[in-house]
């Protein structure tokens, strides 16, 4: 189901501020007409008040009243667009992707991702570890050049199953002497859809992933 936590809350604090600050021009303006008013009445004939600077001052205030309506309407402006971005996300929902991450999704003891080799390497190494950098998994991959994808089905070495979660995953492909990590990407199931700091982010069960990380989205079966 889409989360739209995040977005509701900043969008009720920037509405509150701009409630608090229209408040607080509106009070000021009523406490600037009182001073006005009582200068005005009991002003000295024979020396009155400058005309000119007070209309200036009004139209001071009347600029920032109609700037605090401008922000206003450009405040339900965003919250509308960041609604509309956010549900245009929902069909992603339940549906396979394919983006770039350093870690992979193991959602139902099943963990893909996969990895692009410039060459034919000697050798290449798939190492996966838990949040704390653990070695939960290690073992080899395909070393022919090009597109290559991986499995791992949540065991570690002993036969344990790990749980569901986010693991950061390590390839490192052996050319001649050299040891080159390679970029990987993750394959899996989207769950979730949700704004975090400003940006649109999809669950993969436990993995977020940002919308402009999304390589590759599977058909619909």
């Amino acid at each position: 189901m889409t989360d739209v936590s995040a977005t509701t809350l900043t969008a009720a604090q920037r509405q509150q501020s701009a409630l608090a600050s229209r408040n607080q021009i509106a009070s000021n303006f009523q406490d600037f007409l009182k001073l006005l008013t009582t200068q005005l009445q009991n002003q000295d004939p024979t020396a009155p008040l400058d005309t000119n600077q007070f209309t200036q001052q009004l139209v001071q205030f009347a600029q920032v009243e109609q700037q605090l309506a401008t922000n206003s309407h450009l405040e339900r402006l965003i919250n509308v667009q960041e609604t509309t971005q956010l549900t245009a996300l929902t069909p992603l929902i339940g549906r396979t992707v394919e983006a770039e991450s350093s870690r992979v999704a193991l959602q139902g003891g099943e963990a893909r991702g996969a990895y692009n080799l410039r060459a034919d390497a000697n050798a290449v190494t798939i190492t996966i570890r838990d949040a704390s950098g653990r070695v939960v998994a290690q073992g080899p991959g395909e070393a022919r050049a090009g597109r290559r994808e991986f499995y791992w089905d949540g065991r570690d070495a002993a036969g344990n199953a790990w749980p569901d979660g986010a693991y950061t995953v390590t390839v490192q492909a052996q050319y001649g002497t050299s040891l080159e990590t390679v970029p990987t990407t993750v394959i899996g199931r989207i769950t979730g859809a949700e704004r975090s700091g400003g940006a649109l982010m999809l669950s993969m069960g436990k993995l977020q992933i940002e919308t402009g990380a999304i390589r590759a989205v599977a058909p619909d079966r």
